[in-house]
């Protein structure tokens, strides 16, 4: 007979369980691929004969997230997972930090409006706080039930009135609601340009929508994690943002409904997540009202940003604390006569300007002996591999080249990473 999504997640988070996924994850490490996969499978299936087909596979597929939990977001231990919630999990480095930073500002309460599967729960939980959880989908509930035990959880939708009012009634005024709202069309649609579809882009086409969020923020204290694509300017009056990278990708903006930083604006970058609690960690504050950064050309130095500075419009703020100008009114790249030190920067050092042409760009490279090149380009309108492939370069050195916009004028310039 079949299993019922929530019987299945009943099931798995149940004492019946727990060997059968002990088991699949044994599988799981000894190879990898469809063959591997049906194999693992027919393992199961002897080892445990009165299993479901429903259980077998996602008993697999518990050991195939969680394996890919602690590999991509550092996430360890043993959660009960789904792909879709993986995929919009908080890496624990943000979670640990967003819970500190809410313990350390008075909170002894929080809601969770939207838990999910509980990663930013947890991290509530285990910064010492009283934590609710609410969670309309009862079969995530079922898992999230088992992921964050010491919560008090919710089955319910947070926008009706009377959950609303049940999960926040002993809130008190530095108490905080969290809330995480779904910002995917449920169809994957995308945009003409590959991009997100509208939904993600719209604050009121969010569940729940924008106008709910700020309706919370009346009563409450309300701390709410969006898309690293947040526009810094449509931040409300009276909020704060920060944005978020992690190994130098754009992973989360986190709004704030009152002041918890000194400035309105703030990037945080963590390093590569680790399974350990320790990580790189920096961050920069700005107001965004410095005034646009002088449009320096190329100087002898050319300067990255981090993607959290772009995101959270702190570029000109950065380009000011550190005396460095723009290559161009429209580009994110710095430039200056010295190298800089800063976390939020990664400099290099220009050795020469070469041919844009892809003709000449290749007798300059190959005169150079080029083979294997690392091609870095932003708002040029090239596409790197493409490029890559026409210059069909075989020398024995390697190189590095910017492909960028300077005051106007694509240029080509060759150089080492400091």
């Amino acid at each position: 007979m079949a299993v019922t999504p929530l019987g299945l997640a009943q099931w798995l988070t149940g004492p019946s369980a727990e060997p059968v996924i002990e088991q699949a994850l044994a599988l799981g490490s000894l190879a990898s691929g469809a063959s591997a996969t049906l194999a693992a499978s027919a393992a199961l299936r002897r080892a445990h004969p009165d299993l479901a087909p429903e259980q077998c596979a996602a008993a697999l597929t518990q050991a195939s997230l969680r394996g890919l939990a602690s590999e991509r977001y550092g996430i360890e231990g043993t959660p009960f997972l789904t792909r879709d919630g993986l995929e919009q999990a908080t890496r624990p480095v943000i979670a640990r930090r967003r819970a500190a930073i809410l313990a350390a500002g008075g909170c002894a309460r929080v809601v969770d409006l939207t838990a999910g599967l509980g990663f930013d729960a947890s991290a509530f939980v285990s910064a010492g706080l009283d934590v609710t959880v609410v969670e309309r989908s009862p079969e995530t509930a079922a898992l999230l039930a088992a992921n964050v035990p010491a919560a008090r959880l919710i089955l319910g939708d947070a926008t009706d009135a009377g959950i609303l009012a049940d999960a926040t009634e002993s809130l008190g005024p530095a108490d905080v609601v969290f809330i995480d709202p779904a910002r995917r069309d449920p169809s994957g649609r995308r945009t003409s340009d590959g991009s997100r579809a509208q939904s993600e882009r719209d604050p009121q086409r969010w569940s729940p929508p924008w106008s709910f969020v700020a309706s919370l923020a009346r009563l409450h204290r309300v701390c709410v994690k969006t898309t690293p694509g947040f526009p810094p300017e449509r931040l409300p009056a009276g909020w704060q943002g920060e944005w978020t990278s992690v190994a130098g990708t754009a992973t989360e903006a986190c709004l704030w409904s009152w002041p918890v930083f000194d400035a309105p604006r703030r990037a945080v970058r963590f390093g590569k997540p680790l399974q350990s609690q320790e990580t790189e960690f920096a961050e920069f504050e700005g107001t965004a009202t410095v005034g646009a950064a002088h449009v320096a050309g190329v100087s002898a130095w050319l300067h990255e940003p981090d993607p959290s500075i772009v995101k959270a419009g702190l570029l000109d703020d950065l380009a000011a604390a550190l005396r460095v100008g723009r290559l161009d009114p429209g580009s994110t790249w710095l430039s200056g006569d010295h190298p800089v030190a800063s976390p939020f920067i990664r400099s290099y050092a220009v050795i020469q300007t070469l041919p844009s042409d892809p003709k000449a760009l290749r007798r300059a490279l190959r005169e150079r002996g080029v083979g294997s090149l690392t091609i870095m380009g932003r708002s040029t309108g090239i596409e790197p591999e493409a490029l890559r492939k026409r210059l069909d370069l075989d020398g024995p050195n390697p190189a590095t080249i910017v492909l960028a916009v300077s005051q106007g004028r694509r240029v080509t310039l060759l150089v080492a990473p400091r």
